[in-house]
């Protein structure tokens, strides 16, 4: 199938005949030499599509053909406009070895399971340099790999797919570009394990019904030390989380946790983008998380569980490179950034009433060594008069009972709350302020425990006042 229009001058518009029945297709359109051209839709008026030197080359389902039905081209005194079956189009029959092009291109994956390496090298200033789309089993197109900017005069572009199953490729747009395919040695996935290489959406089942419950990462260290990262998405699309995973520490653990109501709706996806080497995602149950019931180290992100009695939690960046740590725990979190290698960071209480029945989950992210520790109550610093401090900070106060709030003396920002804990870590009060404004005292018995935490773009100091 093709059906060819040649033009005379600048500015001239086609009417395009999609084909009946109606079925996906590849539109081309080409100019005479490097002419520079701009592609429209709805007119000379209408949409901008592509702006670049050479042909322009677009995947088209059905429900993108009629707002394409008018096409103009500018810049071009001569330019050819064809339509094609996305098979019966293919310019090299892969990718099995490499596949190299100039501009739009069509390919075709013939079966098995193979991993691609695609390279894009670009010297021009065209907003829209290079896209890689695969034709879907309905009759779309799934974007796989893609850059756009403007400004610069050089761009590069590497990505590792996995094919599986005969598909069509189709290069969009582009200069240089390369696809080179090899065989792909994978173990064979499961329901709650799933091997890959490169970019890839995976899509699972949520584990143990309404429980927490652990996602394991291991990929293959990035060639230039970078990390990969996954976006955890629900069935319908909302994001749960999006973190890197930084490879050198090997094995590491996420938490997944939804609400219920979010897990009723169905699976979950998780998308890896970044890997150019092979990687594996698992879902374990909760119980399989590290007890945290005195002293741990690690590195990376971990998931751990506190099944003891109440107490304080301490946290300290270890490395030497990115001394960052973000631990949460009990709807509380600690930040190591703007502290030094091996400095304490802060403390919060840890273990107090059970949610839902579940052990206290003690989530970190991090991209180098940490360390974790847990104070008991009884070691817990105390005070019985004004005090001034730093970030997160728990402290038991010893004076006679009064009144308390926290000021934290900056007119912006500097959030700060103080929470007043029993011994059981129940809640008896909090009292917070933002910058200079005052809010209502909280009371405050001898003995109790006071939680300090902070908020407005670092640990920031505070002050804490007793009348």
């Amino acid at each position: 199938m093709e059906r060819t229009e040649w033009t005379a001058g600048n500015g001239g518009t086609v009417e395009v005949d999609w084909p009946s029945p109606v079925r996906t297709v590849v539109l081309t359109v080409a100019v005479d030499g490097p002419a520079e051209i701009t592609v429209l839709a709805g007119g000379a008026d209408g949409t901008e599509l592509y702006r670049g030197k050479g042909a322009w080359s677009v995947l088209l389902p059905p429900e993108r053909q009629e707002e394409l039905r008018r096409i103009t081209v500018r810049g071009a005194h001569r330019w050819q406009l064809r339509l094609h079956d996305p098979a019966a189009a293919a310019a090299a029959a892969g990718p099995t070895g490499p596949v190299t092009g100039t501009g739009p291109g069509v390919l075709v994956h013939r079966g098995g399971t193979a991993v691609v390496d695609v390279t894009h090298r670009s010297w021009a200033a065209d907003l829209q340099l290079f896209r890689l789309v695969r034709h879907t089993v309905g009759g779309g197109r799934e974007v796989l790999a893609t850059s756009e900017r403007s400004g610069s005069l050089s761009w590069s572009v590497e990505r590792t797919l996995l094919l599986e199953g005969p598909q069509v490729l189709v290069v969009e747009q582009g200069e240089d570009w390369s696809l080179t395919g090899r065989p792909a040695d994978l173990p064979p996935s499961t329901e709650t394990v799933r091997y890959g290489i490169g970019d890839r959406r995976e899509v699972l089942a949520w584990p143990g019904g309404t429980r927490p419950a652990l996602l394991e990462v291991e990929a293959a260290a990035e060639p230039d030390g970078s990390s990969v990262w996954l976006e955890l998405t629900t069935h319908g699309g909302r994001r749960l989380d999006h973190m890197p995973v930084d490879p050198r520490h090997g094995v590491q653990r996420l938490l997944l946790w939804a609400e219920p109501a979010r897990r009723a709706r169905g699976p979950f996806g998780v998308d890896v983008s970044g890997a150019r080497g092979g990687w594996r995602l698992e879902m374990l149950p909760i119980e399989e998380a590290r007890e945290l019931a005195d002293r741990v180290e690690g590195a990376g992100n971990d998931v751990l569980v506190h099944t003891g009695p109440p107490a304080v939690l301490r946290v300290r960046a270890l490395g030497d490179e990115e001394p960052s740590a973000r631990v949460e725990a009990g709807g509380r979190w600690i930040s190591t950034d703007h502290g030094g290698p091996g400095e304490w960071a802060g403390a919060m209480p840890i273990g107090g009433p059970p949610l839902d029945g579940e052990p206290e989950q003690v989530r970190v992210r991090s991209r180098d060594r940490w360390r974790l520790e847990v104070v008991p109550l009884a070691e817990v610093p105390v005070f019985d008069r004004g005090l001034v401090g730093q970030g997160a900070a728990v402290f038991r106060w010893t004076g006679p009972p009064g009144r308390l709030t926290v000021r934290t003396g900056r007119w912006r920002g500097g959030e700060a709350e103080a929470s007043v804990l029993d011994e059981r870590l129940e809640p008896l009060g909090v009292t917070a302020t933002s910058g200079r404004r005052r809010h209502e005292p909280v009371e405050l018995p001898s003995g109790c425990l006071v939680a300090v935490h902070t908020w407005g773009g670092g640990n920031h100091r505070w002050r804490l006042v007793v009348r």
